[in-house]
Formats: structure tokens, C-alpha cells, sequence
């Protein structure tokens, strides 16, 4: 029971989820994103979701089929080096449409960090082994606190169910034993700080 719950909060907060849970949030945040056009938030949205979650998932079989990856787990770090590069290359592809379209400066920069974390994940797993997906929420987390203070308005309740979210993945992954408390901890350390850093730079 306890594999199969860990599994589900796997899956439900898998790091290919957020950047459009991100987007999400941004678009009901109580900010001037909030007054965007319908239309305008659809298209967002879509090459969002495409860009970021469609079209990684569609590298998978061909991943599978040329054994760069034995399962969809890539349990080792050696395997995650082409998934997460291709990964990082086709969210500078959603940063560039998006930059193109005029999209809201603080919808590109969350991207462009989003994309940031992926490259200093596909560096570092060259030689180690961090969690991509506490790397994933701690950059939705550090993206929250940034956004709270570049924006100016209360996201207190996002940022603590996003705390609340890191430690039940932290938890799932453990009792998974996908990654030890060290990959853990670094992980989401890593996002938070990365991302962070990102939005407030550009």
C-alpha cells in the first residue's frame, strides 16, 4: 500500500507537471496576469504543456527502443544524460515561442528557469545522482517566494502547500528508495536556489 501511495505521489507531482502547474498558478495569483485574455492564457498554456510535458513524454519510446534508458524510472544517472538534455533543448524551444508570442516577461523567466534547472541537472548527473523530482517542486517553491517579492502580493498559501507537496514527495522517493535523503535534500536545495536566482537576474 505504502509502494503504491509513494508511486501515485510520483506520478501526481512528476517534475514534467509543473512547469504547467506553474503557469497555473501564475494565471490565479492576484496579479495583473490574472486581467490576461481567456484566449490569450489558452495559448500560454497549450505550448506550455506541449513544449514542456507532450513532447518529452514522446522522446520515451524511442529512449526505450535504442536502450538509452532500460525503464521509464532511469534509475541510474548515466541514463538520464540524453532525456535530460533533449528535455532542457525543448524547453528553451517553449522559452523562444513564448518570447515570440509576447508572452508576460514573468512567464518566460519561470520557463528559462525551469530550463536552467534542467541543464545543472543534466550536468550533474554526469557524475551523481540528484532527485529531478525535488529539484522540480523546490523550484516551483523558490519560484512562489521569488514571484511573491518581484510581484508584490501574498502567495503565503501556494508557498506552503508547495512545502507541504516537497515533503511528501521527499518521503515518497524515499520509501521508493529512488534516491538516498543526501539526493534528497540537495535536490530540492538545488531548484529552490536556481530558480530563485533566475528570476530575479533576468
Amino acid at each position: 500500500m505504502r509502494k503504491y501511495i509513494s508511486k501515485s505521489i510520483s506520478i501526481l507531482f512528476h517534475p514534467l507537471v509543473l512547469p504547467t502547474l506553474s503557469i497555473f498558478i501564475l494565471f490565479n495569483s492576484g496579479t495583473y496576469l490574472d486581467f490576461i485574455p481567456y484566449n490569450a492564457k489558452k495559448v500560454v498554456i497549450l505550448i506550455v504543456f506541449v513544449s514542456t510535458f507532450v513532447l518529452p513524454l514522446t522522446f520515451v519510446p524511442f529512449y526505450l527502443f535504442q536502450s538509452i534508458i532500460k525503464n521509464i524510472q532511469m534509475e541510474s544517472n548515466k541514463e538520464r544524460l540524453v532525456p535530460f538534455f533533449i528535455s532542457f533543448c525543448l524547453y528553451l524551444f517553449c522559452y523562444y515561442l513564448l518570447y515570440r508570442i509576447g508572452s508576460p516577461e514573468m512567464i518566460n523567466r519561470l520557463i528559462l528557469a525551469a530550463a536552467t534547472s534542467i541543464l545543472l541537472l543534466f550536468i550533474l548527473s554526469i557524475k551523481w545522482k540528484i532527485s529531478a523530482h525535488m529539484v522540480g517542486i523546490g523550484g516551483l517553491t523558490g519560484a512562489l517566494i521569488a514571484l511573491s517579492l518581484l510581484l508584490k502580493v501574498n502567495m503565503q498559501y501556494y508557498i506552503i502547500a508547495s512545502v507541504l507537496a516537497s515533503g511528501l514527495i521527499g518521503f515518497a522517493r524515499l520509501w521508493l528508495k529512488a534516491h538516498s535523503p543526501k539526493q534528497i535534500y540537495i535536490g530540492w536545495i538545488t531548484g529552490l536556489i536556481v530558480t530563485f536566482i533566475v528570476l530575479f537576474v533576468f
